[in-house]
């Protein structure tokens, strides 16, 4: 029996198998990140500040590198654009008004070695995407998402709180919600090499 068990764990090791978060895609030198230039070509005012501040969090909750606020400090600059915040309603109410939009965020980014500018890893076209309601009978309460957010139940019952404010929180905690996304993916694809 452990004979069998060790066959399989040596085939497994072989086939390149491992922990989420074991494996390091980037060189041995690249101990520290910094962000560089993150070009923003979205009509979403501020979206490339809020990716950087997003990314470098990432990177000091992972705590397998050292962040560099200084964007020629680090072993490694992410540097990019983000080419497009893309928003289109999916679905309708008996009116025919849109109460849920799907909004996509698209980035271009690479990961280059300070010292001799190689890139060391690359997403051309990456893409996230979530939805977001905007009608108060749509919202489910009772999400985790909607709990952290600034709204209550009470907002939503509140005939004050009209249904552009909700849409417009809806929207920004979609946006914060995707970049939030987007930083874990790239810090997940750099270090497993893909």
């Amino acid at each position: 029996m452990r004979s069998v068990f060790l066959s399989v764990a040596v085939a497994l090791a072989g086939c390149g198998y491992h922990f989420a978060g074991d494996a390091r895609g980037l060189p041995a030198d690249v101990s520290s990140i910094s962000v560089g230039t993150i070009k923003n070509q979205s009509r979403e005012h501020g979206l490339e500040k809020a990716f950087a501040f997003t990314f470098e969090r990432e990177i000091h909750e992972r705590q397998q590198f050292r962040m560099v606020e200084d964007a020629a400090g680090g072993d490694a600059v992410l540097s990019g654009t983000i080419r497009d915040v893309r928003m289109r309603p999916v679905a309708f109410d008996a009116n025919d008004l849109a109460v849920q939009y799907e909004i996509v965020l698209l980035l271009d980014l690479t990961l280059t070695r300070r010292s001799d500018g190689r890139t060391l890893w690359q997403a051309r076209g990456l893409q996230e995407t979530d939805e977001y309601s905007v009608s108060p009978n749509v919202v489910v309460t009772s999400s985790s998402e909607f709990q952290q957010q600034a709204l209550d139940a009470a907002d939503i019952h509140n005939p004050q709180f009209s249904n552009i404010q909700l849409a417009e929180t809806q929207r920004r905690h979609t946006l914060a919600r995707l970049l939030r996304r987007a930083a874990r993916d790239v810090y997940n694809q750099m270090i497993e090499g893909f």
